[in-house]
């Protein structure tokens, strides 16, 4: 009567345990915290000295993360090589294992002289929706207290429900990992280093942002179109405090007035007609984040008022409310026109202007960088080449010169599209672009020698051809070799100081 007692007593002390664990374990979300919780209660609850986690990709097999706790004064008897031997045999049996003589259960070649300390070791798999995702081994050192049915017990509980925390901690760590990455991405491919510039305009441009960026004042971009206003408006969002906010982007120039007032302030259920709901305008949308306004020069003279008052007073009232509604933007505006010029002709409002421009940040065109030309078709090359599956490698230099040579007026915009034209229209297995690929506007049909072309202009002479040539191979050897100079000028067989007075010549700069 007094062992049943006994044994009673000790099994509603070992259930204690076993819901303080599964209580405690309830309140993470991390699998690392989660696993040392798992572990520490599983040498706690069999009195062992030894204890691992090891989890396995339920697809592959492979092991994915392993947790080894187990005091060092015993030595590492629970190293990789054991821990490894006893969970393959769970996995591969998919039951539990309880032995007192490892020797006899995997053989002398298997067990080490070293692991004879051992005096019985115990593996729990842990199942999840039929799939083993992880196994626990825990091993005992004293000869008095061996693994037995009352550890096998406790430890097939811990197991049944450890895995289900272990499988919800794994989700909630992927959902969070995938989240970041892609806000990481967007990061990068909008950051500031990822402008592709080494001009001395760009080079002023990158220090003027590096100032801007961190702050939250209101900037003004001007620069002719396809310069890249909305780029360099994304590259301060995200490189600004606001970076984890929404960016929301409008064109002014593709509303009427009726609409844009609507869009941009929202309006309520019954404003007018076709208003079914109540609808968030891109104020709203924008809440916390950048509001970017392309082409603000085309906002209508009766909504830059309402606008005015939304950016002075920080809240707007929606179409057909009466209620003001409180928010929170920062403002990038962009224009391809001289803002000012329009103010003074009576076509924007001055004192929208002036709140506007606290920053005023102009983009060069591209006729004014000309040394980016050459850097920004073979980041274009590459990058719309893979896109169709060409395997176009570069450019023949007399290609480049023409590129150099015109004064591109829709910017870099205009400059991708080219790149991609002679990409499609190139041969399938052709490798170097040619120079009959270019549009008649950059490479006139030749009249009757090689230096005059229609309309009077001239194709590229010799030198220049030569100075294109030049500077593409050092260009590709240089990005290689991530901007190593040592490194280009083995590749190249010249010596480093060549290759630094070459980039001086060409206006070539390390980003």
């Amino acid at each position: 009567m007094s062992d049943n007692t006994e044994n009673l007593r000790q099994q509603l002390e070992d259930y204690e345990k076993l819901l303080g664990v599964l209580q405690s374990l309830g309140s993470s979300l991390e699998v690392k915290t989660i696993l040392q919780q798992i572990i520490d209660a599983a040498l706690s609850l069999c009195s062992a000295q030894h204890g691992a986690i090891m989890l396995f990709d339920p697809e592959s097999h492979e092991i994915a993360k392993t947790l080894i706790r187990q005091n060092q004064a015993d030595g590492e008897l629970l190293d990789h090589y054991l821990n490894t031997l006893l969970s393959g045999w769970a996995l591969d049996h998919k039951a539990p294992q309880l032995t007192s003589d490892l020797t006899a259960t995997f053989g002398t070649k298997q067990i080490k002289a070293r692991y004879q300390a051992i005096t019985s070791a115990l593996s729990i798999p842990l199942e999840w929706r039929g799939e083993i995702i992880g196994v626990i081994n825990l091993l005992s050192l004293d000869a008095n207290r061996k693994f037995g049915e009352r550890e096998l017990r406790l430890m097939k509980i811990l197991a049944s429900q450890c895995a289900q925390f272990i499988a919800n901690a794994k989700l909630h760590e992927e959902v969070f990992a995938e989240a970041d990455r892609l806000r990481q991405e967007v990061r990068d491919k909008y950051h500031f280093h990822g402008i592709i510039g080494h001009s001395p305009k760009m080079q002023t441009l990158f220090a003027l942002l590096e100032r801007v960026m961190p702050t939250e004042g209101r900037v003004l971009l001007e620069g002719e179109s396809g310069t890249g206003k909305e780029l360099i408006a994304r590259v301060i969002h995200y490189g600004g405090p606001r970076k984890d906010g929404p960016f929301v982007a409008i064109d002014c120039g593709a509303l009427p007035a009726n609409l844009m007032e609507s869009e941009l302030f929202g309006y309520v259920k019954g404003a007018f007609t076709g208003a079914l709901r109540d609808k968030k305008g891109l104020f709203e949308e924008a809440n916390g984040g950048t509001l970017f306004l392309d082409e603000i020069v085309n906002m209508p003279l009766e909504v830059q008022a309402k606008f005015l008052r939304a950016i002075q007073e920080g809240e707007i009232r929606p179409v057909g409310s009466t209620q003001m509604k409180k928010v929170d933007v920062r403002i990038i505006a962009a224009a391809s026109v001289n803002l000012r010029a329009q103010v003074e002709a009576g076509k924007f409002r001055q004192d929208l202007f002036y709140r506007l421009n606290v920053v005023n940040v102009s983009l060069p065109p591209l006729r004014e960088r000309k040394e980016d030309i050459a850097i920004l078709a073979n980041h274009f090359l590459k990058k719309t080449a893979e896109k169709h599956h060409r395997p176009i490698k570069g450019f023949k230099p007399e290609t480049v010169a023409y590129l150099e040579n015109h004064t591109w007026p829709g910017n870099v915009r205009e400059l991708e599209n080219v790149i991609e034209r002679m990409i499609i229209l190139s041969e399938p297995k052709s490798e170097l672009i040619i120079p009959d690929l270019l549009p008649l506007e950059i490479r006139p049909p030749a009249l009757e020698s090689d230096t005059t072309v229609q309309q009077g202009k001239p194709s590229p002479g010799v030198k220049t051809m030569k100075d294109a040539y030049e500077k593409m191979i050092l260009l590709e050897a240089l990005m290689k070799h991530d901007w190593n100079q040592s490194a280009a000028a083995r590749e190249l067989e010249i010596d480093e100081k060549s290759v630094r007075y070459k980039m001086q010549k060409f206006g070539i700069k390390k980003p």
